[in-house]
């Protein structure tokens, strides 16, 4: 199957990636969404085109990003229920993000209003959000099941039951910490068995 990728030059699920992948909440990690110029920066990065009718940006993007680091959880939570996690998603924030259709070349949502970098960008990702949750490979998206990772990836894996965004890292430290685990249960219950019979 052929994907779409009109602005902003990139596919759905990649550009969910990308998004979802610019900062983990890690103390002393960068958040490239933090600020506009960090923002830039980190679309300069991908290799992405500006909006077609990218006139000047706003200095004030306080607001924009806030929706954008939402609109980030949100792609988070979804890809960690098609890992098999239970979580809520919170998308009260994404309100404000007003947008329009765009049916000119591949139809997709547009931010309403003035040209804005980080305004286009949600809406592109918003636009691939629904696109890509449309198809028979969403579940494919998914975020690590490592407790301090949750890095986005699509799992290309055969049987889609790839569960680590790196089994070298995090599945072998997550293996370890249950292999522990048990060893710990085992020995606990060993230990209560052998005073229980004494």
């Amino acid at each position: 199957m052929v994907e779409l990728t009109a602005w902003p030059g990139i596919g759905d699920e990649d550009l969910l990636v990308a998004v979802a992948n610019t900062a983990h909440g890690e103390p002393g990690e960068p958040d490239e969404l933090a600020d506009a110029a960090g923002m830039r920066t980190w679309w300069s990065g991908l290799g992405l085109a500006l909006p077609a009718d990218g006139g000047p940006r706003r200095p004030d993007a306080a607001e924009s990003l806030a929706m954008l680091r939402a609109l980030r959880a949100v792609i988070r939570g979804l890809a960690l229920r098609n890992n098999g996690f239970e979580t809520e998603v919170d998308t009260a924030v994404l309100d404000g993000l007003t947008l329009r259709l765009d049916l000119g070349g591949t139809p997709s949502l547009r931010a309403d209003g003035p040209a804005d970098l980080i305004r286009d960008v949600g809406a592109a990702t918003v636009t691939a959000l629904l696109r890509a949750n449309a198809r028979p490979g969403w579940p494919r998206l998914k975020a690590c099941r490592g407790e301090d990772c949750r890095w986005v990836y699509v799992d290309a894996s055969r049987n889609a039951s790839r569960r680590w965004c790196d089994m070298a890292a995090c599945g072998n430290r997550a293996k370890s910490a249950s292999f522990r685990r048990r060893h710990r249960t085992g020995d606990a219950t060993a230990a209560a068995s052998a005073s229980a019979s004494a």
